[in-house]
């Protein structure tokens, strides 16, 4: 009995080692079997190589300038060499310009999750910036002199990851139906309406959630980051925090009621869960204005000409949050006095 035992084991363990063997083999095929197109030197156009590449492909883009009006359905890296020298100068080098026409780059509906990775370049001059109806990553790039800089449209699982969006017609970011994503350590500044936009537009379904973080949002014509309730209640979560959120010209954070775009410093009674935390807000002319269910929490508002924060009630609270040099501090809010400084937050020259 004792051998049979040990036969059984020996051929077990064989059996594992061959299967071990044979995942190892088909992972290094598989791994193997992704190229990399280079442009120009194996396709003339950025599109070119896209049409030539399947999922897992790096398009390798040298420096220049190339047209826009790309579209792209696969889950592919698209990149400048940023990608293979951590060089920031190649975004600046590699630049895909629409001719003031045609949407840069449009991510199609039919897009495999994750979608495209799309690395290192300079994005300009076109209706949008990205355009998409899918997921897609966009990081290390900038994006410039479009109307939308990235105009997402029920696209699900978007990454934005240390670009700057600037100068763009209407919006630095700009989210719409049932898209959910994150923003992270980007630079939107100077664009001609809100640094960020997200419609609430009518939703059911699994939760989407949509983070803010680690972003400075400065010198958009309207608000820096503007929330619009749509009638009903959706299923969204929206968290913003560690953001540094100055000088825009109306609000910070600016809550709009009604599908309404034209900023009224009226507050929203949208019921979907707002998470805003450890930001810091400075010399814009409203800090926050509010709706129905957010939680704010650790934040500084700073040089409001008009109210640091404003209408944050109904199920709302705000706690352990410091003012300092507003006109008034906070109005129509549900505040928790007890945990509330008044105090010079001491900023350095960073803030």
């Amino acid at each position: 009995m004792h051998h049979e035992k040990k036969r059984g084991y020996i051929f077990h363990k064989k059996i594992k080692t061959l299967l071990f063997f044979t995942l190892l083999l088909v992972f290094m095929s598989s791994s193997s079997s992704a190229k990399t197109i280079n442009v120009p030197g194996d396709a003339a156009t950025i599109q070119a190589a896209v049409n030539m590449a399947a999922s897992g492909d790096t398009v390798l883009v040298a420096p220049g300038t190339y047209p826009g009006g790309l579209s792209i359905n696969k889950a592919i890296t698209i990149a400048s060499k940023f990608l293979t020298t951590n060089d920031k100068s190649y975004t600046a080098q590699t630049i895909i310009d629409a001719g003031g026409g045609a949407y840069v780059i449009t991510v199609l509906s039919s897009t495999p999750a994750p979608g495209p990775k799309i690395i290192g370049f300079t994005i300009q001059n076109g209706n949008d910036g990205i355009r998409s109806f899918g997921p897609f990553q966009l990081m290390n790039s900038r994006v410039t002199r479009t109307s939308d800089g990235i105009d997402a449209t029920d696209s699900k699982g978007v990454i934005v990851i240390n670009n700057t969006f600037d100068f763009n017609r209407d919006d630095g970011v700009d989210f719409d139906k049932a898209t959910s994503g994150t923003v992270d350590g980007n630079l939107i500044t100077s664009n001609n309406n809100d640094g960020i936009e997200i419609r609430w537009h009518p939703y059911t379904g699994t939760t989407l959630e949509v983070i803010f973080r680690n972003n400075i949002i400065e010198k958009n014509k309207e608000d820096g980051i503007q929330l619009i309730d749509y009638d009903g209640t959706s299923s969204r979560l929206i968290r913003i925090y560690n953001n540094l959120i100055k000088d825009n010209v109306d609000a910070g954070i600016g809550s709009m009621c009604c599908s309404n775009t034209d900023e009224n410093f009226a507050g929203s009674p949208a019921p979907e869960p707002i998470f805003i935390y450890h930001n810091t807000f400075v010399n814009n002319p409203y800090g926050l204005t509010g709706s129905k269910n957010m939680t704010v929490r650790n934040n500084i508002f700073y040089g409001s000409s008009q109210i640091g924060m404003k209408v944050v009630d109904g199920q709302s609270s705000a706690a352990y949050n410091l003012f300092w040099n507003n006109t008034i501090n906070y109005q129509s809010s549900n505040v928790d006095a007890g945990t509330t400084i008044v105090a010079d937050p001491l900023f350095n020259s960073t803030y």
